[in-house]
């Protein structure tokens, strides 16, 4: 029986953002069990390229050094000692090689994340992990938690048949935190979207009735676009989190500027084994 707990992984930039996520962190983490990680992200040098690691070993040590007084930091303020880790390389490539090698199981990122100090989208780690076929889901934070725990959870309803792989995740946040599940579906005229939908929603009512989880379904409006009306609907009831599709990320948040103080939870819709949080 494997017995190493997985870990929850937190990008961080030493900002305010990077704070807020590692609170998001640690309510997954306590309900979970689960171990949580800061990493820190350097640029390789103009020397790494011509005489190797050792001549950046002292940026490494420097980061290192201010990476641990994060964790005491922290230690201090929220009672847990998170591990750390600094890796030098492209941005890009950093998070597939932890996922794959760290026992990852979950990334909580804030939207912005400080590389080579300018602030890059957090999404570019989002969209490593889909181009790989990673199962592990990716949530965006942008402001503190609302709640000591998840309460309300928003899940918009999709026709495309991967929208199903999201049932296990509403599955596991309701076993962990006893939450509400706030179904909202769009307005649809074609036909041919219509039957989809319906079975897709007679999948979720029957999963969710077989687990005995708590939910409710409500039709966005025709006149406003559907993700304006999940934002709104989420922002009304002070949702704690909204899961959708990873492949929905840039309609949901990298299109809407401005978007949601809710967290998003985006799922990789092309994983073949699902991974939960134990």
């Amino acid at each position: 029986m494997e017995t190493t707990k997985k870990t929850i992984l937190v990008p961080w930039d030493f900002s305010e953002g990077a704070e807020n996520a590692i609170l998001h962190a640690k309510q997954l983490a306590n309900a979970a069990d689960n171990d949580i990680m800061l990493l820190h992200i350097i640029p390789r040098s103009f020397f790494y390229k011509y005489f190797g690691n050792k001549d950046s070993n002292k940026e490494i040590e420097t980061a290192r050094h201010k990476l641990e007084e994060a964790a005491i930091d922290i230690e201090k303020k929220h009672g847990f000692r998170p591990q750390t880790l600094v890796i030098e390389g492209r941005v890009n490539h950093v998070l597939k090689e932890m996922v794959a090698d760290a026992n990852v199981n979950l990334v909580v990122a804030n939207r912005l994340y400080n590389y080579d100090k300018k602030p890059i989208e957090s999404s570019i780690f989002l969209k490593n992990l889909y181009s790989q076929k990673f199962a592990v889901p990716f949530i965006i934070t942008k402001a503190a938690p609302l709640h000591s725990h998840y309460i309300e959870i928003v899940v918009p309803l999709d026709h495309d048949k991967k929208y199903k792989e999201i049932l296990h995740w509403i599955i596991y946040l309701s076993k962990y935190y006893k939450c509400n599940i706030n179904l909202i579906k769009p307005f649809i005229s074609d036909e041919g979207k219509k039957k989809d939908m319906a079975n897709n929603i007679y999948f979720t009512k029957k999963m969710l009735d077989g687990s005995k989880i708590i939910y409710g379904i409500k039709t966005a409006k025709k006149k406003n676009s559907f993700k304006d009306e999940v934002f709104k609907f989420a922002e009304n009831i002070d949702a704690d989190l909204i899961l959708i599709m990873a492949d929905k990320y840039n309609n949901y948040v990298s299109e809407n500027k401005d978007g949601t103080s809710v967290p998003i939870m985006c799922i990789n819709p092309r994983a073949r084994k699902y991974q939960s949080f134990y």
